[in-house]
C-alpha cells in the first residue's frame, strides 16, 4: 500500500529539492547531510513509473518495524509487538508520514538499528558489537544531525542506571573510531565549507533575539496530539522489565531536550521524531493500551482518508495552499519547455520545477534565503537573456541592477505567480 501511495503522491517541494540534490552528489549539503540523497539516486531508474523514486527511502523507512520486532522479540511477547507495529503504522510521522521522503525516514531506522546493536552491546560485550553501534551512529549523522541525541540518552541511561560496569570500556574507542570512519562524507564537506551546515542547524534550532510564548505552547500540544493522547498516557505509565530500561532514555530524553530548545527557538513538529519508536514501545507494554488502541487507529484512519481525499479531489485540495502547491508546481513545469533558460523565485518551486519537467531549472541566486541553490555557478545566467517565474510577493536581488538588467513582464499566472524576461546589453 505504501509503495502504491507514494508512486501517486506527486513529490512534495522539499522531496523536490532532495531529489536535485541527487543529481548534484555532493559529500554533503548546506541545509542537511547526504543520505536522503543518497536515497533518491537510488531510485533514478524508477522515474518513468510515476513517483516510484521515493521507493528505495519506503522500503528503508519500512525496514524500521522488522528492526524494532527484532529488538523486542526477546522481552516483548508476540501480541505487544503486533500492538507496537499498529503503534507506527498508524502514527503521523512513522506511518503515513514514512512515505514523504525527507531525512526523518533515514534518521529513524538508524535511531532504532542502533538502539538493536546497543541491546547487542549490553548482552553480548563483543567487539563486533561496539564497532557496529559506531558505524549505524555514523551512517544515521549521515541522514540527520538529530542522531547526535543517541550519545547523550545513552549516557544518561548508564549514568541513572548504574550501568557503567557494564561496558566494556576498551572496545569503546572502536565505536568512536567506526563512527567518525561512518560519518567522513559530513565532517570532510563541513571542515572544506568552514563548517557551514553546522553552523546553520545551531542557529536555526537554538538561536533568536527574543522568546515568544507559542513557541513552548505549540511544541507541546503538538507532540501531545501526534503521539496521542491515550498513547502518551499509556508510556508515561508503562512499567518496564530491568533490562529494556533504557527504552525510558531513549523515548524522554529528545522530547525534554526540544522542550527545552522551545525556549529559545520556534520547534518544529518534527524534529523530536527520533523519539517517537522508543516512546510506542513504551505504550506497547502497557497493560491497557489494546483498549486504548482501536481509538488511536481508527481517528488516524479517518485522518489518512481525509488527507488522500484532499490530495486527489481537484476541488478540495485548492482550499489548502500546502496541498495544492505541488500540483500548483506541477502545472508551472510546462514553461521549462516553452522558456529556456528559466530560473525560479525560491528553491521549492526551482526543484518542483525541474523534478516535474525534467528540465534543469534553477533558483536565482540571492532571491530568497540562502540554500543548496546559492551554492552553485548556474544559479547566475551566463548569457544576456532568461525568464525568472516568481511569487509575486518575492522581490529581486540587487545584483540584477548592478549588471544592468532590465525586465518585462511576459504574463501573470494564476493564483499568484508572474513570468518576467530579463535581457541586458
Amino acid at each position: 500500500m505504501k509503495l502504491v501511495l507514494s508512486a501517486l503522491i506527486p513529490l512534495s517541494a522539499d522531496e523536490a529539492y532532495y531529489w536535485v540534490w541527487s543529481h548534484k552528489l555532493q559529500l554533503s549539503y548546506f541545509d542537511h547531510p547526504p543520505m536522503v540523497a543518497w536515497l533518491f539516486y537510488a531510485g533514478h531508474f524508477l522515474e518513468p513509473f510515476m513517483n516510484a523514486v521515493r521507493w528505495p527511502a519506503v522500503l528503508l523507512g519500512h525496514c524500521t518495524l522488522g528492526i524494532g520486532a527484532l529488538l523486542l522479540k526477546e522481552h516483548f511477547p508476540l501480541e505487544k509487538i503486533r500492538w507496537w507495529m499498529y503503534l507506527v503504522l498508524f502514527s503521523p510521522l512513522l506511518g503515513f508520514g514514512s512515505m514523504i521522503v525527507t531525512p526523518d525516514l533515514p534518521v529513524v531506522f538508524f535511531w532504532v538499528l542502533s538502539l538493536y546493536i546497543f541491546q547487542n552491546v549490553l548482552e553480548r560485550k563483543d567487539a563486533s558489537s561496539y564497532a557496529a553501534l559506531g558505524a549505524a551512529l555514523g551512517l544515521g549523522f549521515c541522514a540527520k544531525y538529530h542522531i547526535i541525541l543517541f550519545v547523550p540518552c545513552l549516557i544518561t541511561y548508564l549514568l541513572f542506571e548504574r550501568k557503567w560496569k557494564e561496558v566494556q570500556w576498551r572496545w569503546v574507542p572502536l565505536t568512536i573510531i567506526t563512527g567518525i570512519l561512518f560519518c567522513t562524507p559530513v565532517l570532510l564537506w563541513n571542515y572544506q565549507n568552514d563548517f557551514a551546515s553546522f553552523t546553520f542547524q545551531l542557529k536555526h534550532g537554538l538561536q533568536r533575539d527574543s522568546y515568544e510564548f507559542n513557541w513552548t505552547s505549540s511544541y507541546v500540544l503538538g507532540q501531545i496530539g501526534i503521539i496521542f493522547p491515550w498513547v502518551l498516557w499509556a508510556a508515561l505509565k508503562a512499567k518496564l522489565p530491568e533490562k529494556i530500561r533504557y527504552l525510558y532514555y531513549f523515548a524522554w530524553f529528545p522530547l525534554i531536550f526540544f522542550f527545552l530548545t522551545s525556549f529559545r527557538a520556534l520547534v518544529e513538529a518534527n524534529w523530536p521524531i527520533v523519539a517517537l519508536p522508543a516512546v510506542c514501545m513504551l505504550a506497547a507494554y502497557h497493560p491497557k493500551i489494546q483498549k486504548w488502541l482501536r481509538y488511536y487507529v481508527g481517528f488516524w484512519s479517518v485522518i489518512i482518508v481525509v488527507v488522500l481525499t484532499a490530495l486527489f479531489v481537484p476541488t478540495i485540495r485548492n482550499s489548502n495552499p500546502k496541498i495544492s502547491e505541488p500540483f500548483q508546481f506541477q502545472e508551472l513545469s510546462t514553461l521549462a519547455h516553452e522558456y529556456s533558460p528559466l530560473y525560479a523565485s525560491s528553491y521549492q518551486m526551482a526543484s518542483s520545477l525541474w523534478y516535474f519537467s525534467k528540465i534543469p531549472v534553477f533558483k536565482l541566486q540571492g532571491i530568497s534565503r540562502f540554500d543548496f541553490f546559492d551554492t552553485l555557478k548556474e544559479s547566475i545566467p551566463a548569457g544576456n537573456h532568461f525568464y525568472l517565474v516568481e511569487h509575486e510577493t518575492n522581490g529581486l536581488p540587487e545584483w540584477l541592477s548592478q549588471q544592468q538588467w532590465t525586465h518585462r513582464e511576459i504574463k501573470r499566472i494564476a493564483p499568484d505567480f508572474v513570468l518576467l524576461e530579463f535581457t541586458r546589453p
